[in-house]
């Protein structure tokens, strides 16, 4: 009987080749991205300052009732990091996005979560706005990775807000 050869590789030997690509894409990860602006930069000379007064003014329909505390907590801890000098101005910030990312679909094909709004320094003496920034960050990505690092996200899109005003008003 004459032997039929064919180049095409089996199916099995196929699978198992793509089995790690497909297997890796399941898993990769997520990263924190943003576009965020200083409107009015705050002074060199009141670079040296600290935050004495925390003032959310507004957040979106749909976060959590505990997002407001989560939103604090982060500014309160990021700004003691950052803003360490010896004068006192308040911060006023206004939340106008916030969207978290569903599991299932940053599984499958990747999506991201995202905060965007406005952080205003004011000296508290006259309450003239002494910075304005609009802030703009996000968390996004695919995979199993990806739903895991990005769960929680109230909270680390709440970190990432504060992380970015102190990077956008103190440098650091």
């Amino acid at each position: 009987m004459p032997t039929v050869s064919s180049s095409l590789p089996r199916a099995s030997t196929v699978g198992r080749s793509i089995l790690p690509v497909v297997f890796v894409a399941f898993l990769t990860g997520c990263h924190t991205y943003g576009s965020s602006e200083a409107i009015k930069s705050l002074p060199s000379d009141l670079k040296a300052a600290n935050i004495s007064d925390i003032e959310i003014k507004a957040l979106p329909d749909g976060v959590s009732p505990e997002f407001r505390e989560k939103l604090n907590t982060a500014l309160v801890t990021e700004t003691k990091k950052c803003a360490t000098g010896g004068h006192a101005l308040k911060l006023s910030v206004s939340i106008g996005r916030l969207t978290t990312a569903n599991a299932a679909q940053t599984i499958l094909i990747g999506d991201s979560a995202d905060i965007k709004g406005s952080a205003q320094l004011i000296e508290p003496a006259d309450g003239k706005v002494v910075g304005d920034y609009d802030i703009n960050k996000s968390i996004g990505g695919g995979g199993v990775f990806a739903a895991i690092g990005m769960a929680g996200g109230e909270a680390k899109l709440a970190n990432a807000f504060a992380a970015e005003l102190c990077q956008q008003a103190f440098g650091r």
